[in-house]
């Protein structure tokens, strides 16, 4: 049970962590074709693949690739979490991801809802991004995180959907 909990918490992370590079990335690109004009909130999608370095353990830690969708490109993710069952199939995976980009990185923070069912992990919750460095600096935002996983959370698939704000 706990491979599985592990599993669900490391897809979670991978949603915060496509959920803060979508963020930062719209944000960016918003400001720069605005010539410092305030930038109006932008709606993108990421696909996060993830690998957990312990799926059976309670604190979860993963890595893994970003695929996003214009203007923000490919990057790479850390998350690390915490799981807390509410049964033996259920429970919640609350963390924190950082997502990596070629002119910047984008954090946030997420709370996610698993279910387990035989060695299959399916998740849904939501993140908001706390903040970023270089192009991405002062960026804001939420998204909304769906995934599941086949192999009991050694490896996940996650699909992000986040609106975000540069200052």
């Amino acid at each position: 049970m706990h491979a599985l909990t592990r599993t669900h918490r490391t897809m979670l992370y991978g949603l915060s962590a496509v959920i803060a590079t979508f963020g930062f990335s719209s944000l960016g690109h918003a400001m720069a074709s605005h010539h410092g004009a305030v930038a109006a909130a932008k709606t993108s999608t990421c696909t996060l693949k993830t690998a957990d370095v312990a799926p059976t353990a309670i604190n979860d830690e993963d890595f893994g690739t970003l695929e996003c969708s214009r203007p923000f490109g490919a990057g790479v993710q850390h998350n690390t979490a915490t799981q807390s069952p509410t049964s033996p199939t259920t429970g919640t995976l609350k963390g924190e991801s950082r997502l990596f980009f070629k002119t910047g990185t984008v954090c946030a923070t997420f709370s996610m809802h698993y279910t387990i069912s035989g060695s299959s992990i399916a998740y849904a919750g939501t993140a908001k991004v706390t903040g970023g460095t270089g192009t991405y600096k002062g960026i804001s935002g939420s998204a909304k995180l769906t995934g599941s996983s086949a192999d009991g959370g050694t490896h996940g698939t996650t699909t992000e959907k986040i609106t975000v704000k540069l200052p």
